[in-house]
């Protein structure tokens, strides 16, 4: 579990993974989903006809600030998945972290909507996979999806999360097990299916 803490924290700093080849967190998530024959969402998901978004952070974005969605989607991007890479969501207004936030107090979709905007819906293309770091329940993906859906509701919406979370310490199997799932929003909750 240690392992995967750490991980988490150098994807969303930017910065080299423990037992990583001297490559960002970032670079290799990409490089681990190319190598990897087993990736159970990798062509739907991934494929060339689908834009990469990246979602913002939860805090607004500074000039110069990084952005760990932005940098996971380039080097996505740069190993051949996905069709560009379109930073077009932008934050109005900053948002509780999920990860830092209890569970009753984190975030809905509905607020990540109402923080969130659309800049250039025209260049949006029929695909969009959405691209973050770490995807608890899934309110912010949900709250996306739904921004794009409001100026542009013919676009096919999917969503890549480098990290999922686990509540339960025993559902941990590996650093690097990717899955694929549905993010269900039932009673103005998100609820993440695994």
């Amino acid at each position: 579990m240690k392992r995967a803490k750490d991980f988490v924290v150098a994807l969303k700093e930017n910065r080299r993974a423990r037992g990583g080849i001297g490559e960002t967190a970032s670079a290799r998530v990409a490089r681990r989903l190319r190598e990897r024959d087993d990736v159970p969402f990798r062509d739907p998901f991934l494929d060339s006809d689908a834009a990469l978004v990246p979602v913002p952070r939860s805090g607004l974005l500074a000039e110069g600030a990084l952005w760990p969605a932005l940098e996971i989607a380039r080097e996505l991007r740069a190993w051949d998945f996905g069709s560009q890479v379109l930073p077009c969501l932008e934050r109005t207004m900053a948002v509780a972290k999920a990860a830092t936030s209890v569970a009753e107090a984190r975030p809905k979709a509905r607020t990540h909507l109402e923080s969130l905007i659309v800049v250039e819906p025209l260049s949006l293309p029929a695909r969009v996979t959405l691209v973050d770091d770490v995807v608890t329940r899934g309110a912010q993906l949900f709250g996306a999806a739904w921004a794009i859906w409001s100026v542009r509701p013919d676009v096919e919406i999917r969503a890549f999360a480098a990290v999922r979370t686990v509540s339960d310490a025993s559902d941990f199997i590996a650093l690097a097990e990717p899955c694929s799932g549905r993010i269900e929003w039932r009673d103005e909750e998100c609820r993440r299916r695994p």
